[in-house]
């Protein structure tokens, strides 16, 4: 029996609430690559479930390895539109550790995307979703941020 996400559709709306694993090593961002951008692990938080376990669930779901989330970052309501529907996410940014070697593929159902390190000092240059961290994560403090993101 799968669980249910902490996702819901009210009108042309759809409301969740997401994990995302930062993991960054040697001044680098771990990203999956697609066809309209780059962007990072992570997904629905299910009902019941932790937002760290959420993290080190989607780690294992799309890469394969174990992980250990370290640190929450952000906590980011974003709002966009994409293919004519609107969204709105409350998202739990983690640094995440992996604790084994990171692949070279990111696996989701049936499709495999390659992986991809992008230091952090050059994520402005690439089409990177959420956009909020190519400004906000090289200059990041360490402390905790609240960050509201309209695109």
């Amino acid at each position: 029996m799968s669980q249910q996400d902490f996702r819901t559709k009210v009108g042309n709306t759809v409301f969740g609430v997401r994990a995302t694993a930062l993991i960054v090593e040697e001044g680098k961002l771990l990203v999956v690559e697609d066809e309209d951008g780059f962007y990072t692990i992570g997904g629905a938080i299910q009902v019941g479930e932790r937002t760290e376990e959420a993290v080190i669930r989607e780690v294992k779901e799309e890469l394969g390895v174990k992980a250990q989330a370290r640190q929450l970052a952000f906590v980011v309501e974003n709002r966009f539109e994409q293919a004519g529907v609107h969204f709105y996410n409350i998202e739990f940014h983690y640094l995440v550790d992996l604790l084994e070697d990171a692949p070279l593929t990111m696996q989701e159902d049936e499709r495999q995307l390659p992986c991809r390190w992008i230091a952090l000092n050059q994520l402005h240059t690439v089409p990177l979703k959420p956009g909020f961290l190519k400004t906000v994560l090289p200059e990041w403090d360490g402390q905790l941020r609240h960050i509201h993101f309209e695109k």
